[in-house]
């Protein structure tokens, strides 16, 4: 029903712009050329003003909603966002117990990189337990559907092997398979030069 009220919005001001330029082809047979065309210019006027409003509060928005759906796949701002929430808590209570919680979310949207981060910032800076962030962002890099999404989970684990577990065995080995396995990806190419 919205939608039909918004087509016929949309569709009613190019019909009254219609009908005034049928009345006005009435001034210029009759020789009142300048009358017509003052009438014509506000009759252009009320229609793009119209036409501007609808766009600005009526489309815009929608057009708007429909991307932002498309970019963060969900419907809701990134203030209202579940699992940024649950992380916020988390820090806030430091309450490991949310923690399984926050993994269940995370099972939930393994698509989302940004869950396997989250899980794996929790994890290492929260709970000082990096080699289960490692494992939680191998584990994420399986399950993210991008390979510019696993390329970064990958390089994150080697960042963390290298950097909190002193690992550098191990980093240089996920650092290998990053730049073999994504070669064309900013982090393939980041891990190549490491």
């Amino acid at each position: 029903m919205k939608l039909l009220l918004k087509v016929c919005n949309l569709l009613l001001p190019l019909v009254l712009f219609a009908l005034v330029m049928l009345k006005i082809r009435g001034f210029f047979s009759e020789g009142e050329a300048l009358k017509g065309l003052f009438i014509m210019l506000g009759a252009l006027v009320v229609l793009a003003v119209w036409l501007g409003l609808l766009l600005r509060f009526c489309f815009l928005p929608m057009w708007g909603h429909m991307i932002s759906e498309r970019v963060y796949m969900a419907s809701y701002s990134p203030d209202e966002d579940p699992l940024v929430a649950l992380a916020a808590r988390i820090r806030r209570e430091h309450d490991r117990a949310l923690l399984s919680q926050f993994e269940l979310l995370v099972r939930q949207e393994s698509a989302r990189p940004r869950a396997w981060t989250e899980l794996a910032n929790l994890l290492a800076d929260e709970f000082c337990d990096p080699a289960a962030a490692v494992a939680a962002l191998l584990r994420g890099a399986e399950q993210v559907p991008g390979k510019e999404d696993r390329a970064l989970l990958l390089y994150r684990a080697a960042r963390l092997c290298e950097s909190r577990l002193q690992d550098s065995a191990r980093a240089a080995e996920i650092y290998a398979e990053v730049a073999a396995r994504y070669p064309a990806t900013a982090y393939g190419r980041r891990a190549q030069q490491k």
